[in-house]
């Protein structure tokens, strides 16, 4: 499953993708794009062409089935009760578990549970309710599960004894960034939008998702807030992973960010990385803050030691449109390996400053595409030529403040300016209510009750046992 909900053709269509995307094929692959070097516009695969000219591919396909369901027979729940060892680590206390279920129904089951009490017909959002009017569906169901009407038919479903049989303990729904307030990078992917690569791979559903609208983010050098149009027609969007075995799985949200991973699968190392992980979630003042950015959010990924960056000429495609001039500003920044050396880059660098780096413009308007090869190819120049003006000997502050005056145009052309990683996700916390310098459509999701310390003890203990 893919976390922006992008693969939403169903388990066989996700299920075939993966092979094309592990060499299946690759003659007609490879065709769509440069591997490694890009630099090359992206086209999609195509199942028709698949079906027709390879014998692996109807292979695969019709085998494909059988897969499935040997996925659904061999993915069965692993419960720390049946872990060795892991009843140790299971609350004895019987009212302390139940009052953690009650919190989970209130707070994380609207999200977290496939058993759910049936929506309103207005606010329902799957099947053929998918479409371009989502955004006012999700926030009319938004508004049902913070009813009492709400938490009182779904703490009834959770009280139920096989509560937790058959649950996936997701909804699998799109939930907007603009109310998860994570990290934005990953609801931004591109690969599955209308004339991508995984085009077809994706619903019309998926392809018509209305935008979330404003996102707030955090500018990696000030700390001031901006705002960030989400696009629509797929991005935007996050479905909630499962809470089956969660003991097993810290760190959290989708990128791994919040709590330490410890890299030791014992299940007291999967509990010592989950005790961590979960307190880090319930009370996200505990979380990791960058050293350098005032009032910073959450954690930006820096640069541990001086480095480069090499670009390969091909990266910068040349286009019919682009004139002499832009020819020559391109061919100047080039080395005698063919590549563009971008460095050295200081010490405490945000990393994302240059993996964002969009070098191919993703709109189809000709005028648009050679608007953005010129700023990139304008920004590479100027680079350039701080590099050339660099001081000798200068120390990593010294390089940084040299190359301040790049940051706005670097930002520009980043696929995702957001670089705080280990943000968002503060249901049930006092973080979800402070909505300074949020957008409107970030405060149009409202308040949450918070949760007290004790209802949060008494949540762990029942997250424990799912």
């Amino acid at each position: 499953m893919l976390k922006d909900g992008a693969d939403s053709v169903g388990a066989l269509g996700a299920l075939n993708r993966v092979y094309l995307n592990i060499g299946l094929f690759s003659e007609d692959w490879l065709t769509h794009f440069n591997p490694v070097v890009g630099g090359k516009p992206i086209t999609p695969i195509t199942i028709a062409t698949a079906r027709k000219n390879s014998a692996f591919w109807r292979a695969t396909e019709a085998s494909t089935p059988n897969t499935a369901l040997f996925f659904l027979k061999a993915a069965q729940p692993d419960r720390l009760a049946a872990a060795p060892g892991g009843d140790t680590y299971l609350a004895k206390d019987a009212a302390l578990v139940s009052a953690g279920r009650d919190v989970f129904a209130d707070t994380c089951a609207r999200c977290h549970s496939s058993k759910q009490p049936v929506p309103p017909a207005n606010a329902r959002l799957g099947g053929t309710t998918i479409g371009r009017d989502y955004m006012d569906r999700f926030r009319a169901w938004w508004r049902w599960t913070q009813t009492p009407e709400f938490k009182t038919q779904m703490r009834e479903v959770a009280a139920k004894p096989d509560f937790l049989e058959g649950n996936y303990l997701s909804t699998d729904a799109r939930i907007p960034q603009t109310l998860l307030r994570t990290n934005m990078c990953s609801p931004l992917a591109t690969n599955a939008l209308r004339g991508n690569i995984w085009d077809n791979f994706s619903s019309e559903s998926y392809k018509n998702l209305p935008s979330v609208g404003q996102s707030s983010y955090q500018d990696p050098f000030t700390g001031a807030i901006r705002t960030y149009a989400m696009p629509a027609g797929g991005r935007g969007y996050t479905r909630p992973p499962s809470l089956i075995a969660l003991w097993s799985s810290a760190p959290y949200l989708l990128n791994n960010s919040v709590g330490p991973f410890n890299g030791d699968p014992s299940v007291e190392g999967r509990m010592k990385a989950f005790d961590a992980a979960i307190q880090q979630m319930l009370w996200p003042e505990r979380r990791a803050r960058d050293g350098e950015v005032p009032h910073a959010w959450g954690v930006i990924d820096r640069t541990t030691e001086r480095s480069y960056l090499l670009v390969p000429e091909s990266w910068i495609p040349r286009l019919p449109g682009m004139n002499a001039d832009d020819n020559r500003l391109l061919a100047s920044l080039i080395d005698s390996d063919g590549n563009i050396r971008i460095g050295p880059i200081p010490k405490g660098m945000p990393v994302n400053l240059l993996a964002s780096f969009q070098p191919l413009a993703e709109s189809k308007e000709p005028g648009a595409i050679l608007r953005h090869y010129r700023n990139m190819l304008t920004a590479l120049v100027e680079l350039k030529k701080l590099l050339l003006t660099m001081p000798q000997n200068a120390s990593d502050a010294a390089l940084r403040s040299h190359f301040a005056p790049m940051r706005p145009k670097l930002m520009a052309l980043s696929k995702c300016p957001d670089f705080v990683v280990n943000r968002g996700h503060y249901f049930g916390t006092a973080q979800f209510n402070q909505q300074d310098g949020l957008t409107a459509d970030e405060h149009g999701f409202g308040t949450e009750p918070v949760l007290s310390d004790a209802q949060k003890r008494s949540l762990i203990a029942f997250l424990k046992t799912l």
